[in-house]
């Protein structure tokens, strides 16, 4: 029974760090330099990194606890399964960016930035609730000045 616990403990263990390790923590000043790389407007820059840092923590492997419409968020920018990306086949999704959401998940952003980008597109900035209440005042927004 032991040798069976201490089993289970060391396969939780090692599968939490293998889901670490297919992520990054960012810094915003990280964030911006690649945005600014992929082709995001400088003068943006700001509110994505503010957008990140209070969805995801700049955890490019965070997933989102399941919403009250059965959905999850994913990644950087916690895009919704429900409207912007495909999770399960079981799953119902519009998958407007026309990806899988595990792809929004690995330490390269370039495709959590693109599918970003097509979410302010088509929905602006108030696709991200964090947006009115802390991204959008200007005062309130991190400074990227020393970042590029």
């Amino acid at each position: 029974m032991r040798l069976r616990f201490s089993s289970i403990l060391w396969c939780y263990f090692l599968c939490q760090t293998l889901h670490i390790s297919n992520g990054r923590i960012l810094k915003c000043c990280e964030l911006a330099r690649e945005m600014l790389r992929l082709g995001t407007s400088k003068s943006e820059l700001a509110t994505w990194c503010c957008i990140a840092q209070f969805e995801s923590k700049f955890n490019t492997s965070a997933i989102g606890r399941l919403n009250g419409n059965w959905s999850n968020d994913f990644g950087l920018f916690q895009v919704s399964d429900r409207y912007w990306c495909q999770s399960k086949a079981s799953r119902s999704s519009a998958n407007l960016c026309q990806i899988n959401c595990q792809q929004l998940l690995t330490d390269d952003i370039k495709e959590s930035v693109k599918c970003a980008h097509h979410v302010k597109k088509l929905q602006g900035w108030k696709a991200w609730a964090v947006y009115n209440g802390r991204c959008k005042n200007s005062k309130l927004l991190p400074s990227i000045e020393e970042c590029l």
